[in-house]
């Protein structure tokens, strides 16, 4: 996925959230939440001379309910949150009716 690609499935979620509905989102691991909150997105806090920097853009999605679990522990949620970056690209984002916003390829 280029940068490109990878912003615009950021900005799915920030254009895409409203207070009123939930976001589904799926991972290629069998996961599937929904979540009713975002943070907008952000720079990941990383630092240029850390170690793992790879100065990237991430959001997390929050007040996350499982609707099926995964078949491993690859996706980690934290206090009921889940980041969403390059190593945590989920495989599609719909409106809890089914539509769907984005698809990766």
């Amino acid at each position: 996925m280029n940068n490109e690609e990878y912003m615009k499935m950021l900005y799915i979620f920030d254009d895409a959230f409203d207070h009123s509905k939930k976001i589904l989102v799926e991972w290629g691991n069998g996961l599937k939440v929904l979540c009713s909150s975002i943070t907008g997105i952000y720079e990941t806090d990383t630092e240029p001379e850390d170690e793992d920097y790879i100065g990237e853009y991430a959001v997390a999605i929050g007040d996350v309910e499982i609707i099926e679990p995964g078949t491993d522990e690859s996706i980690l949620i934290y206090n009921d949150c889940i980041e969403i970056s390059l190593k945590c690209i989920p495989c599609k984002i719909s409106l809890e009716d089914g539509t769907v916003l984005w698809k990766n390829k």
